[in-house]
C-alpha cells in the first residue's frame, strides 16, 4: 500500500523549506494530479528556465518546418516529425494520473503517428503558430494533460535536471550521479530511480477543457463566423457543454483563424499556477491537519469492543473534530468552492489509521474486491469487515451512492457492517440529504448502512474552534 510520503518527510526536512525555494513537495511513491503548463514558463524568473519557453516553442517550430518541407507521407521529413513526437517515459517526476507508480506518460510509436498526422492537418490548414501544440491535449484522443506535461518536461529535460541538481545542493540532501546526454547531474534518488524536482510556479491542478461558451467568446466579434462555427459543432456535445476532441480539431482545421484566439483564451483561463498555500484541491492539506491529531484529541478504544463499535467511535470522532473543533473551515475555499471528496476521504483515512494502528485493526483505502472501489475497509482478521463510504452533500448522486453503490461494495467485500458519512457543505443541499434519510426510514425493516451526517457548513462564529 502506498504510504503518501512527501519529499520533505522522505528527506527529513520541514515543509517550509520546499515552500521557501518554491519546489513542488510531491510524493515519493505516487503521482499527484498536477501538470506543467508550458505557457507558465513564459514569464519565468528562475535562472535555469530563463530561455525555456523559447526552447519549447522552437521545438515545435522545427516540427512545423519539417511538415512544410515534407512532399509525401513517409518521406524523411515525415519520419523525422514522427521521431520528434516520440517521447520516452520520465521516471519519478511525480505528476499525473498514476496511483501505483511515478513513471511518466511516454508517447510511443502509435501515438506519435497520430500526432504526426494531426500536425500535418493543422499546418496544411494554415496554422503555423508553434503555440498551437499547447492545445494538443485538447485535440488528440489518447493525449491528456499528463502527457502534454511530460512532453514539455522531456523537451526541457536538461533544464529540469540542472534545476534538480541545484536544488539538491541547496536542500543539502543525499544524491547520486545521473548521466543524461553525456552530461552528469547530481540527483536525489528514491529506490532505484532519480527524483526530478519541478518549480511550483509551472503547475496547475486541472486539465483544461473548451466548451461552447469559450467558442462563443472567441467568435463574438463576427456573426457569420459564429454561425459557421455553430454548424460545425452542432452535432452533440460531450459532458454537457464541453466540446469533444474530434469536434475541436475539426473546428480549428475548418476555421484556422480561431486558433490564435483560442490559444490566447487558454492563457487567460490559466493565468496563474496552483496556490499551494491554500491548496484548494486539498491534495496535501489533509496531512498537515491530521498530524498528531490522535495525540491532541485521543479517544479510548477498548480491545473487547467489536470492529463495528470501534469504527463507529472513529466516525463520531471525525464528526466531532469537524463540527466542534473547527475542521469544518478546511472544507471551504476562499473563492467559495469546496474541497473535493478525495480530501474528505484522505483526512478520514489519516485520522482513522492512527487509531486503528493502536488497536490491531487493518484499514485499507479504496479496497477493490468487485465492481468498484469502496473508500475504506476496516477489519480484524478475515471475518469482520466494516466499510465506510464518504460523500459530500454537493454530490448529485448521493442517494444512488447509498441505495446502490455502497450495497454493491458491501456484497463484494462480504462486509458485515457499513457506515455512510454525508458531509453537509451548505444548507441548500439539505433536500438531497433528506432524501437519503427518508429512504432509510422507509426501509426500516431492512438492514441498511448506518448514516452519519456531519455539518461542515461555515459557522458565523468559530470562537470555540481549536484549529
Amino acid at each position: 500500500m502506498l504510504s503518501n510520503i512527501r519529499y520533505s518527510k522522505f528527506f527529513n526536512l520541514p515543509n517550509e523549506i520546499f515552500d521557501k525555494y518554491g519546489i513542488f513537495n510531491g510524493f515519493v511513491d505516487k503521482d499527484a494530479n498536477f501538470y506543467v503548463v508550458p505557457h507558465l514558463l513564459q514569464e519565468c524568473s528562475i535562472e535555469e528556465f530563463k530561455d525555456a519557453y523559447d526552447k519549447y516553442k522552437k521545438y515545435f517550430s522545427d516540427i512545423i518546418r519539417l511538415v512544410k518541407a515534407s512532399k509525401k507521407p513517409d518521406d524523411r521529413f515525415y519520419r523525422e516529425v514522427e521521431k520528434r513526437f516520440t517521447f520516452h517515459e520520465i521516471a519519478q517526476i511525480g505528476l499525473g494520473y498514476s496511483k501505483t507508480s511515478k513513471r511518466g506518460s511516454g508517447i510511443g510509436l502509435s501515438l506519435a503517428k497520430e500526432l504526426t498526422n494531426t500536425a500535418f492537418e493543422i499546418v496544411n490548414a494554415g496554422i503555423d503558430d508553434p503555440e498551437i501544440f499547447e492545445l494538443i491535449g485538447l485535440l488528440e484522443e489518447g493525449i491528456g494533460a499528463d502527457r502534454v506535461s511530460d512532453m514539455a518536461i522531456s523537451i526541457l529535460a536538461e533544464e529540469f535536471l540542472q534545476y534538480t541538481t541545484n536544488m539538491t545542493k541547496k536542500l543539502k540532501i543525499p544524491y547520486k550521479e545521473y548521466e543524461y546526454k553525456y552530461k552528469r547531474y547530481n540527483l536525489p534518488f528514491f529506490k532505484d530511480d532519480p527524483l526530478i524536482f519541478v518549480p511550483n510556479q509551472f503547475l496547475v491542478a486541472l486539465p483544461m477543457a473548451i466548451d461552447r461558451d469559450d467558442i462563443n467568446t472567441v467568435c463574438s466579434h463576427n456573426e457569420q463566423l459564429r454561425e459557421r462555427v455553430n454548424n460545425i459543432i452542432s452535432q452533440g456535445m460531450s459532458e454537457g457543454n464541453k466540446l469533444s476532441k474530434s469536434q475541436l480539431k475539426r473546428l480549428l482545421i475548418s476555421e484556422p483563424d480561431i486558433a490564435k484566439r483560442l490559444i490566447k483564451l487558454i492563457k487567460q483561463k490559466i493565468a496563474t499556477s496552483y496556490d499551494f498555500q491554500e491548496d484548494p484541491e486539498g491534495t496535501f492539506l489533509w496531512q498537515s491537519i491530521a498530524q498528531d491529531i490522535d495525540k491532541n484529541f485521543p479517544i479510548i478504544l477498548k480491545k473487547e469492543e467489536s470492529p463495528k463499535q470501534i469504527v463507529k467511535k472513529i466516525c463520531n470522532q471525525y464528526k466531532k473534530l469537524i463540527e466542534d473543533n473547527g475542521l469544518f473551515k478546511f472544507f471551504h475555499n476562499s473563492d467559495g468552492t469546496y474541497k473535493k471528496e478525495k480530501f474528505a476521504q484522505m483526512l478520514f483515512f489519516s485520522i482513522a489509521k492512527s487509531y486503528c494502528d493502536a488497536n490491531n485493526l487493518d484499514l485499507s483505502p479504496e479496497s477493490d474486491a468487485g465492481r468498484g472501489p469502496v473508500d475504506f475497509k476496516i477489519s480484524r482478521g478475515q471475518k469482520t469487515k466494516v466499510n465506510v463510504e464518504l460523500k459530500l452533500s454537493s454530490n448529485s448522486k448521493l442517494l444512488h451512492g447509498y441505495t446502490t453503490q455502497l450495497p454493491i461494495y458491501d456484497k463484494a467485500e462480504n462486509t458485515t457492517n457499513s457506515f455512510f458519512l454525508i458531509l453537509i457543505l451548505e444548507e441548500d443541499h439539505m433536500p438531497r440529504v433528506e432524501k437519503v434519510l427518508k429512504h432509510k426510514n422507509q426501509m426500516f425493516n431492512m438492514k441498511l448502512p448506518e448514516i452519519i451526517t456531519i455539518d461542515t457548513t461555515l459557522k458565523k462564529s468559530a470562537s470555540k474552534a481549536l484549529f
